[in-house]
């Protein structure tokens, strides 16, 4: 079982769902990939689990249909303060935060200049996403953009040599892919995030769809709230 307890500077390292339905996104989610969730605190934040371990959040839409549904990728910052000023200074824009999470951290949401919503995260303990690469569990985060050199050269500037996957597409937006094989009910792409699948990825992309998700270019996803994911074949 993979587990993780350390992400460095620029890494992904938390993903949530920001939904107008929560039970239609636990509904969905259940049944594809086995998660459980667990409330957290008042405004109705749930923490996903698989197994038994940390895999990310599910929470309610802040501003109700309008905002509509979404997933959110968050980098790891080791100094949000920091992190914000640079942001600003290298061409994005802070859209809210820094502010506190509970008593894990501390987070701020951003858009880059790629035009894509992005999150970062400094917590008060190294830990993120526990499970990974796991059927069912996040596998990678890439960020979809038609304006890849900007994005390129944003990230470059703030984090330097972190590992962050970037790819052309008509679709702005970070993207996160999770595993499917046995184990789980889900997954598309063959690992790279192409949607060449066989398999258990065939399987359950057959079972996404038939449980509402949409089809969308380049092997990914909608579900049914819209929210954007890919899906990989650990097989």
């Amino acid at each position: 079982m993979p587990r993780r307890t350390a992400y460095g500077p620029g890494t992904p390292c938390w993903v949530d769902h920001i939904t107008v339905d929560l039970t239609g996104a636990k509904q969905f989610y259940g049944d594809l990939f086995g998660w459980e969730f667990t409330r957290e605190n008042s405004r109705g934040y749930h923490l996903i689990t698989l197994r038994g371990e940390i895999i990310g959040g599910l929470g309610p839409s802040p501003m109700g249909p309008a905002f509509g549904s979404s997933w959110n990728v968050y980098l790891a910052a080791k100094d949000l303060g920091h992190t914000r000023a640079e942001v600003g200074r290298l061409g994005g824009r802070i859209v809210m935060g820094p502010v506190p999470a509970g008593g894990n951290g501390r987070l701020c949401l951003a858009v880059d200049p790629s035009g894509a919503a992005v999150g970062f995260w400094e917590g008060g303990r190294d830990e993120g996403v526990v499970l990974v690469d796991e059927p069912g569990a996040l596998c990678a985060c890439e960020l979809h953009t038609s304006r890849q050199e900007a994005a390129t050269e944003f990230y470059r500037s703030l984090y330097g040599d972190a590992p962050l996957v970037i790819r052309p597409s008509a679709r702005t937006g970070w993207v996160p892919f999770f595993g499917a094989g046995a184990g789980a009910g889900a997954s598309a792409s063959d690992g790279d995030g192409d949607g060449d699948g066989d398999g258990d990825g065939d399987a359950a992309v057959a079972a996404a769809l038939a449980a509402g998700a949409r089809p969308l270019e380049g092997g990914l996803l909608a579900d049914p709230l819209g929210a954007v994911f890919g899906l990989t074949n650990l097989n």
